[in-house]
């Protein structure tokens, strides 16, 4: 079946209509990439950090099972700058076993990519969350309490807002700034 696709696909290639060309020719480098996705995966375990960079950004493009498998095991590579990466691509697919994947990686994690992975656990706005995420406020890197304090701020509740006002007073301009951020998310609901 997947050969008579490609088939139809590389006729369309040749369609008066530019959009038909356009949109065939999409969707045979999608087919290719999926066909590629164990290069994927050897490219981050053995590529360099352009090749395992560019992976993740491939991934992202696949979508589906496919590039979400890439980009899961991205989140164990060796490098930050590629686990960052990772991670803000899983911002589009935050399933419960994406989320788990995000949550067991927060104690690993410092710096940067953590600040990210509080960020996208956020945008996934499930209370459930609160609690993991409400123990890095106050943390003492200013960066990941301030993307601590703006993650919680999406899905806080009474007691998570209360924490976050009292980042108010703290030391740290990126802090306060994360708090006036933060506020902006207070609907009023959460107490």
């Amino acid at each position: 079946m997947i050969d008579r696709i490609e088939e139809i696909l590389r006729g369309m290639l040749s369609d008066p209509s530019p959009s038909v060309r356009d949109a065939a020719s999409a969707a045979l480098d999608r087919l290719r990439a999926k066909r590629s996705v164990e290069s994927y995966l050897q490219k981050l375990r053995t590529g360099s950090l352009e090749e395992r960079m560019r992976a993740v950004f491939s991934a992202e493009e696949i979508g589906g099972s496919e590039g979400l498998s890439i980009l899961l095991a991205a989140l164990m590579d060796r490098e930050a700058q590629v686990r960052g990466a990772a991670v803000r691509a899983l911002e589009s697919c935050l399933t419960v076993p994406v989320l788990k994947a995000l949550v067991e990686r927060l104690p690993k994690e410092q710096g940067v990519v953590l600040g990210n992975l509080l960020e996208t656990l956020g945008k996934s706005r499930r209370k459930e969350l609160s609690p993991i995420i409400e123990k890095y406020l106050g943390h003492p890197d200013a960066e990941v309490n301030g993307k601590a304090i703006v993650a919680c701020s999406l899905i806080a509740e009474k007691d998570g807002w209360a924490k976050i006002l009292e980042q108010a007073d703290s030391g740290s301009e990126t802090v306060r700034a994360a708090v006036a951020r933060a506020l902006s998310e207070f609907s009023g609901g959460g107490g």
